[in-house]
C-alpha cells in the first residue's frame, strides 16, 4: 500500500477514535426524566395527531401552540366553513404536523383530550374539559388554558372563555400561574405567554 494511503487511513482511524470518545455519556440502564423537566411534546406518546388532514377546508384560522421558548405561536389551519368554537378546538386537539414538531413546537393539550365548546353567548364560549385535564403535569394547565383561550378568541365574535370541569365552572390558571380572579378569561389574562 502506498504511504499516502496509509497516512490517510491512519488519520481516519484517529479521527473516528476522537469522535467516538466525544459522544454522549451512556448509562448502564435507562434513567427516568423528572416530570418537571420533561418537554411537553414528550408527555404524550402521540403529540402529532393523525387527524390534521380531516380539517382540510377553505377558511384559514389561527390555532395556538407553544414555541420552543414556551410562548404561544400561531399556526394556520384551514377549516370547513363556517368556523365555530368547536371546529377550532378540534383543530387544536388534532395537534401538530411533523414539520412543526421538528421546529420545537409543542402542545400542552393532551392528544387524547375531548374538549367541547358551547355556542357563543354575548361574546363568551364555555369550554368543557374532559378527564385528561385532571391528569396534566404540574404547571401544564396554564399553557393548556392559554392555548384554548387564544385559539377560540381568534374568532371575531368570541372575546372570553368560561371553563367547566366535572360539571362545575372553574377559575382557570392564568399566564402568571395564579388562579383567575374571574370565571371568564380573556387574552389579556395570558399576556405573559403572548406571541
Amino acid at each position: 500500500m502506498r504511504p499516502h494511503r496509509l497516512l490517510a487511513f491512519g488519520c481516519l482511524a484517529i479521527l473516528m477514535t476522537v469522535i467516538a470518545g466525544c459522544g454522549i455519556p451512556v448509562d448502564s440502564s435507562p434513567q427516568a426524566i423528572p416530570a418537571d423537566e420533561m418537554p411537553l411534546a414528550l408527555s404524550e406518546p402521540n403529540s402529532a395527531g393523525p387527524s390534521i388532514s380531516r380539517l382540510l377546508g377553505s377558511i384559514p384560522e389561527e390555532v395556538y401552540f407553544l414555541g420552543p421558548d414556551a410562548q404561544l405561536v400561531a399556526r394556520v389551519r384551514y377549516l370547513l366553513p363556517p368556523p365555530t368554537p368547536q371546529k377550532m378546538l378540534i383543530a387544536l386537539d388534532a395537534g401538530l404536523s411533523p414539520s412543526e414538531l421538528d421546529q420545537g413546537i409543542q402542545s400542552a393539550v393532551p392528544y387524547s383530550a375531548d374538549l367541547t365548546a358551547s355556542s357563543v353567548i354575548s361574546g363568551t364560549v364555555t369550554v368543557t374539559l374532559d378527564a385528561s385535564f385532571g391528569e396534566l403535569r404540574p404547571g401544564q394547565a396554564t399553557y393548556e388554558f392559554a392555548q384554548i383561550v387564544y385559539t377560540i378568541t381568534s374568532l371575531s365574535d368570541v372575546r372570553g372563555v368560561l371553563f367547566q370541569y366535572n360539571g362545575e365552572i372553574i377559575q382557570p390558571e392564568v399566564g402568571n400561574g395564579s388562579i383567575a380572579t374571574n370565571f371568564i378569561v380573556h387574552r389579556a389574562d395570558y399576556a405573559q405567554l403572548a406571541p
